[in-house]
């Protein structure tokens, strides 16, 4: 998965164009950089969830990422780990580590906002707070999450 990313992404800085914010057909895909420090990061919708991905200063890799949310309904879920990541997604959430926040329905490129700050970076889905992305920690915080876990940690 990662290097699907790493190469899609590659290919958009490679246009030598500045992109700041694009949307699939098949869904979510944003792209942001601060200005004054020059990190950037991608948000990208898989078939389960949307995921943050903190770029490399060289933008060769990936130096951390985050779980922002699931767009299908964690207690909807029947497949198994293995079956959900033959594609190369992450699994998707269970309900061990969801909470009311976790699944949201019908959510837009516009929903999100991206808020770049001294040392993190926040993420709002529909004005709330739901990703807090610590830069010198490598951390994150997701409002979606439960508890700390192989996703992330709880906001």
């Amino acid at each position: 998965m990662k290097l699907i990313l790493l190469s899609i992404f590659t290919s958009i800085f490679a246009m030598g164009t500045p992109k700041t914010r694009s949307e699939r057909t098949d869904g979510i895909f944003i792209t942001s950089t601060d200005p004054v420090s020059g990190r950037t990061l991608m948000i990208e919708e898989d078939e389960y969830s949307v995921w943050v991905y903190v770029l490399n200063s060289d933008k060769q890799g990936i130096d951390f990422d985050g779980f922002l949310c699931s767009v299908v309904n964690p207690e909807s879920i029947t497949l198994t780990p293995k079956e959900a990541t033959k594609n190369g997604n992450a699994p998707p959430i269970t309900t061990a580590f969801s909470n009311k926040y976790s699944y949201v329905k019908n959510l837009k490129s516009k929903d999100i906002k991206v808020y770049w700050k001294q040392n993190r970076i926040e993420i709002k889905l529909k004005k709330e707070l739901y990703l807090v992305m610590n830069l010198e920690t490598q951390t994150s915080y997701s409002k979606a999450l439960s508890k700390d876990c192989y996703y992330g940690n709880a906001l």
